[in-house]
């Protein structure tokens, strides 16, 4: 069997192109396809496409291991002290030139993505992925002489990051002796958990700054300096009022309404106008700064004016989260919203920028190693080898890969599917036998919501409270939860199917005999 596992690895380390890849023929893989390979992989047009873990498929990276000496002998497995292999990202710089990036760790956490080798100053051959190899001299007898050696080297901030590697391990022997080659194989990783600090998406301020033609436009009218009315000027506020957008009895009243709930979601939720931090304040400082005129309870205009920030932040408690105001008398509906000059609409834009961009951060979180769907990569695999004599331990790497991308976790990879065994709803004796195996604890509130009428729920009407507020534990059956969900889902296919037209391509069912029960 060494020799199948060898022909097997060989075959592998051909696929993916490393240097020293032969075929089972002994021929060696042409250097100049592989670099051909490559130079199509950063042009967009990759030729490998590897899958994730989810997808039951892994993916392993050979590596021959010879002499670059006359007769290119084997490399003897005694004299290999470690060996790994790293993935590098491909990226263009301004002038259109290659550069590869490697995913760095410090001392203090992980730094991500950053750049190892351009094009324009490949690395030494030489080069250690790990900062502390790559930066131990000999020792000069001279302690004061070595700290200013080292702190020569670790000058540059990016001397002292580590590149993540993956380890090889020399194949089994045997298989070995059967090939007359060093063989060593590793994991390709596609697929981490690690997030970098920092270097998450950034908001694009260019094409969706405060001033951009895109940013204008999706903001509610009154953000943009555009006057409006409001719907029920001069009537107190109240959450039925939230109501008009659907039910007024004119188109006019239903779509003030409708604008004025948008102005409120826009400020609420997608700024976060109305939370704590520095850049809410001073967009409520803005919005504070425009008067919105009053009126009196039979809408016309009267004297005064209300602060729109005062007034917005009082109307979303209200009308959007329906809370009553009961401490204290409700504010009522102002006229509208007025015109902006150019300075205050310039103001605004850019606090609601600066707002923006702090949610953006917030919710983008931390980067991922392999979080860019469109990121290209290249593997290159390294071995270190021992001191020998003279000769001091040193760092020898491959060629690269030919380019290739990772295929997002949804796509299929070929894999069959896997097979989950239903119950038999209709089967009343197995049915007794599906005991509880999970229980929610569920708090009163909802044991009441979930024990009402459902016409009533379905009408909108909260159930009354029973008085004594009690806990509740409810049991299920996992295969009877997947048996509802499985119905469910069919139901919703079927009513998506009706414009998505993607039954054919996301359900097939085939028939096959049932087991057992039948004579000979």
């Amino acid at each position: 069997h060494g020799r199948t596992l060898f022909d097997r690895l060989r075959a592998a380390s051909g696929h993916l192109g490393l240097a020293g890849a032969r075929t089972t023929a002994g021929k060696a893989t042409d250097a100049e396809a592989a670099r051909e390979k490559l130079r199509l992989a950063a042009e967009g047009r990759p030729l490998l496409k590897l899958f994730q873990p989810v997808q039951r498929q892994f993916h392993l990276a050979v590596m021959e291991a010879r002499c670059d000496t006359p007769g290119r002998p084997r490399i003897d497995p005694a004299k290999v002290e470690s060996a790994g292999l790293v993935i590098r990202r491909l990226r263009r710089d301004a002038e259109g030139r290659e550069l590869k990036q490697g995913w760095m760790r410090a001392a203090d956490g992980v730094r991500g993505w950053a750049r190892v080798e351009h094009a324009a100053a490949p690395l030494c051959p030489r080069h250690d992925p790990d900062a502390t190899r790559r930066l131990a001299r000999p020792s000069t007898g001279q302690p004061a002489l070595d700290r200013e050696i080292r702190a020569v080297l670790t000058t540059d901030d990016d001397a002292l990051l580590s590149e993540a590697v993956v380890p090889m391990f020399v194949a089994p022997p045997d298989v070995c002796a059967a090939a007359g080659a060093t063989l060593l194989y590793g994991l390709v990783p596609t697929t981490s958990s690690e997030r970098a600090e920092g270097g998450a998406s950034r908001l694009d301020d260019e094409r969706f700054g405060p001033h951009s033609s895109a940013f204008q436009a999706h903001l509610a009218g009154p953000l943009r300096g555009l006057a409006d009315r409001f719907p029920r000027a001069g009537e107190p506020l109240t959450p039925a009022l939230a109501g008009l957008a659907r039910s007024a009895p004119s188109a006019d009243e239903r779509g003030a309404m409708q604008r004025l709930l948008l102005l409120l979601r826009q400020l609420a939720v997608e700024f976060g106008a109305f939370e704590d931090g520095p850049e809410a304040t001073a967009l409520v400082a803005v919005l504070d700064g425009i008067g919105l005129p009053l009126a009196d309870a039979a809408g016309k205009p009267a004297a005064g004016s209300v602060p729109a920030g005062s007034f917005l932040r009082a109307a979303a408690r209200i009308l959007l989260e329906g809370e009553d105001e009961d401490a204290a008398p409700a504010p009522a509906m102002p006229l509208g919203w007025p015109a902006l000059d150019a300075d205050t609409a310039g103001r605004l834009a850019e606090a609601l920028s600066a707002c923006l961009l702090q949610r953006f951060d917030a919710l983008a979180g931390q980067a991922g190693r392999y979080d860019d769907p469109q990121a290209h990569y290249v593997l290159r695999a390294f071995v270190r080898l021992k001191p020998e004599g003279d000769c001091p331990a040193r760092t020898v790497w491959s060629a690269y890969s030919p380019g290739f991308v990772i295929a997002p976790w949804f796509e299929g990879s070929g894999a069959p599917p896997v097979q989950v065994a239903m119950p038999d709803p209709s089967d009343r004796e197995m049915l007794k036998k599906l005991k509880p195996n999970v229980a929610f604890t569920v708090p009163a509130s909802m044991q009441h919501l979930l024990s009402g009428d459902p016409l009533e729920l379905m009408e909108g009407r909260k159930p009354e409270g029973k008085g004594l507020d009690l806990g509740w534990i409810c049991g299920f059956n996992i295969p009877v939860i997947t048996i509802c969900a499985f119905i469910v889902l069919n139901i919703f296919l079927s009513l998506f199917d009706l414009f998505l037209r993607w039954m054919m391509f996301i359900k097939v069912c085939i028939p096959f005999p049932k087991k057992g029960g039948g004579g000979e």
